[in-house]
C-alpha cells in the first residue's frame, strides 16, 4: 500500500526519554506504520514505511560542535537504508552536539547506542562539564562507538587501563602518550564489550555494518552492505522482496531455490505445476512448505516479485509501459496497470513521472 507522504514527527524533545510517537501509544503506531526519523529540537527529516515493528533502536549521534552535523548525514543514510530492509525493527537516529543538553539518566540510555562522531583534523580537547557529560554517556550507553580522534574519549579520567582501539595513523603518536594501543585495524569491533571504535567516518559504515550482523544475522548485513555500497552488488540478491522472504524463512533452502527460480522467469512466468517439478516436489508441498516458512502465499510472493520488476523498469529505464508490461509477464498494459494499482496503490504512469519531476510530484 502506499505510504502517507513524508513529514516530521513533530512535538518530541529528545530529552524526553527519547519517546518517539507522542500522539498515540506505541502498538497503536506501530501497527500502522514503520517510521524512520531524524528526531532533535531543530530536525524536520522524517519519513514512513508501509511495514509492520515490533521493536524501536535508539540512535544517538554525538558531535563535538553544530558545524559537524552536516556529515552526521552519512550515518542518518546508513540508517534510513537498514530501516528499508530490515523487518521486526525501527531505528530512530537523534543528532545531539556534546554536553549541550542533559545527558538523560539509566532509562534513556537502555538498550541506547551513542556514536561520539569525530574527525582528523580537530582535538576533541573537552572541559570538565564535557568530560563529565562524556564519560556519563559511555558509562550508561548499552553501546558505544567512537568515530575517529574521538577514540581519545577513552584516556579520560576513570579509564587508566591500557585500551585498544582502532586509531588512525595520525593520531598513534597522541593515542601512545596517552597509553591507548592501535589495534592495527581500520575498526575494532570488542566482542567481550561495550565499547566499539573506528579510525575515521568512512570506516565506521562498515563498523555499523558489523554491529548490524551481530543484531540481526549476516545475511542481513551483507545485504545492507550490497545496498549502500560496501561491497559489489550480486545478482543474485537484487530483489528486496526475495531477501525479506528469504530473512522470513531463516535461510530455507526450498525458498531460496524457489525465489532463484521465480526470478529467472519474471517475463514468462512458470505455472505452479512447472514450479514445483523445477524445485523437485509436489504443488501441495511446495505451497504448504513455502507459506509455512515465509508467511506469504506462493504465487502472491511470485506476482510480487513482477511487480518489484516493475517498479524498477518504470525508475530506472525509458521502456514504454506496453514492454515493460510484456517483460514482466503481464498479458497486457492494462493488465499490469491493474495489479500495479493493487499493490502500490498508485499508477505506473505516476512512478515514471517522479523519476523525472523528483519530490515534488509525489
Amino acid at each position: 500500500m502506499q505510504t502517507k507522504p513524508r513529514q516530521a514527527v513533530g512535538g518530541v524533545n529528545p530529552r524526553q526519554q527519547g519517546v518517539p510517537f507522542p500522539a498515540l501509544s506505541k502498538p497503536e503506531v506501530l501497527k500502522k506504520m514503520k517510521h524512520y526519523v531524524v528526531q532533535n529540537d531543530r530536525s524536520d527529516k522524517a519519513g514512513s514505511f508501509a511495514s509492520v515493528s515490533e521493536r524501536v533502536r535508539n540512535i544517538d549521534v554525538i558531535v563535538h560542535n553544530g558545524a559537524d552535523k552536516a556529515s552526521a548525514e552519512i550515518v542518518v543514510d546508513f540508517y534510513r537504508a537498514l530501516n528499508n530492509l530490515v523487518e521486526g525493527d525501527t531505528y530512530i537516529v537523534n543528532l545531539r552536539i556534546l554536553a549541550e543538553d542533559k545527558v538523560g539518566g539509566p532509562l534513556y540510555w537502555a538498550g541506547r547506542t551513542a556514536i561520539f562522531w569525530g574527525d582528523l583534523e580537530h582535538n576533541w580537547s573537552l572541559d570538565g562539564e564535557q568530560k563529565v557529560w562524556a564519560s556519563q554517556v559511555i558509562n550508561l550507553a548499552s553501546r558505544t562507538l567512537l568515530v575517529g580522534n574521538a577514540v581519545m574519549l577513552l584516556a579520560q579520567p576513570g579509564r587508566s587501563d591500557r585500551q585498544v582501539a582502532a586509531v588512525h595513523p595520525c593520531l598513534e603518536p597522541a593515542a601512545s602518550e596517552l597509553g591507548m594501543e592501535s589495534c592495527g585495524a581500520s575498526t575494532h569491533l570488542c566482542s567481550k564489550g561495550r565499547l566499539h571504535s573506528a579510525n575515521a567516518r568512512v570506516s565506521s559504515l562498515k563498523l555499523l555494518a558489523d554491529l548490524v550482523s551481530i543484531d540481526h544475522g549476516e545475511h542481513l548485513a551483507d545485504e545492507l552492505r550490497r545496498y549502500v555500497g560496501l561491497e559489489e552488488p550480486q545478482q543474485a540478491t537484487e530483489s528486496q522482496v526475495a531477501n525479506r522472504l528469504i530473512r522470513r524463512s531463516n535461510g530455507d533452502e526450498l525458498v531460496i531455490l524457489t525465489l532463484a527460480i521465480m526470478l529467472k522467469n519474471i517475463e514468462d512466468p512458470l505455472s505452479i505445476s512447472d514450479l514445483s517439478e523445477a524445485v523437485g516436489t509436489s504443488v501441495r508441498q511446495l505451497q504448504r512448505r513455502f507459506q509455512l516458512r515465509t508467511d506469504a502465499k506462493l504465487l502472491g510472493s511470485y506476482k510480487e516479485l513482477r511487480l518489484e520488476r516493475v517498479l524498477s523498469l518504470l525508475k530506472h529505464t525509458d521502456m514504454p509501459l506496453a514492454e515493460i508490461a510484456a517483460a514482466t509477464g503481464f498479458s497486457s498494459r492494462p493488465a499490469m496497470a491493474r495489479a500495479f494499482f493493487d499493490h502500490y496503490r498508485s499508477r505506473p504512469e505516476d512512478s515514471r513521472k517522479r523519476r523525472y519531476l523528483g519530490s515534488a510530484a509525489s
